[in-house]
């Protein structure tokens, strides 16, 4: 029994120090991206094609160090996949081991596609929708924390999104997940696909709501059959 509370606490230790390193991770990465805030501020706006606002003097500057911090999450990905991959995933499926660099650099190139989808399609339709109830007489005055929040979190959201068909592929290889889960639980899926859509979209309206339950939803039902096509492969075996 001591020698299990021991195992814990190292675990807990050795979970602690991950996280400590990640964050100074990001943190390093973040201030490296702040000096680049304004252009990677400008291919947002691109989006919108007008001026943003800034509604007191600290605006400007906070909404540049929002972008240097989700440019730094962004950036941070292959290594924190890779500190997953070392410190919990290796360990438990020791004939994966020589796999790690293809399954960080899927994970990564998975994370830039849903990236991708959010900026060249869901994020024109989402600004769009926003911007198209203007008259001549109202005119949308767009605060610059609150467009860099929206775009940000929609394209972080997606990009670890696209992480789930992998993530599943991983799992269903190590037995730890079966097509069974699937079938047995997608009416589940589907509401707390819209749930958390609902947390995750900086804007009320149902529009987006639904531009983020939709990929959410693809990808469970992507990852379902991922699974499916493992499972086929075990029983054919």
């Amino acid at each position: 029994m001591e020698n299990r509370f021991l195992g814990i606490l190292a675990e807990i230790e050795k979970a602690r120090k991950g996280l400590a390193i990640y964050a100074l991770t990001v943190l390093v990465l973040s201030a490296a991206c702040f000096a680049f805030s304004e252009r990677i501020l400008l291919f947002l706006v691109q989006l919108l094609n007008r001026k943003l606002v800034a509604y007191d003097p600290s605006e400007g500057f906070f909404a540049m160090l929002s972008i240097a911090l989700y440019s730094g999450l962004a950036l941070s990905l292959p290594v924190g996949a890779g500190m997953l991959w070392q410190g919990a995933i290796a360990p438990r499926l020791p004939a994966w081991r020589r796999w790690g660099w293809a399954v960080i650099g899927t994970a990564t190139g998975l994370f830039c596609v849903g990236m991708l989808l959010g900026y060249y399609v869901l994020l024109p339709a989402g600004v769009g929708f926003l911007t198209g109830f203007e008259t001549p007489e109202v005119r949308a005055l767009i605060s610059a924390r609150k467009f860099v929040s929206f775009c940000g979190t929609m394209l972080l959201v997606l990009g670890l999104s696209f992480e789930a068909p992998l993530a599943s592929y991983i799992l269903a290889k190590a037995g730890w997940l079966t097509s069974g889960f699937f079938r047995n639980k997608w009416r589940q899926a589907i509401l707390g696909c819209v749930v958390l859509a609902s947390v995750l979209t900086p804007t009320p309206d149902v529009y987006n709501l639904m531009l983020m339950s939709v990929p959410l939803l693809g990808l469970f039902f992507a990852s379902f059959a991922v699974v499916w096509v493992v499972d086929r492969g075990k029983r054919n075996a």
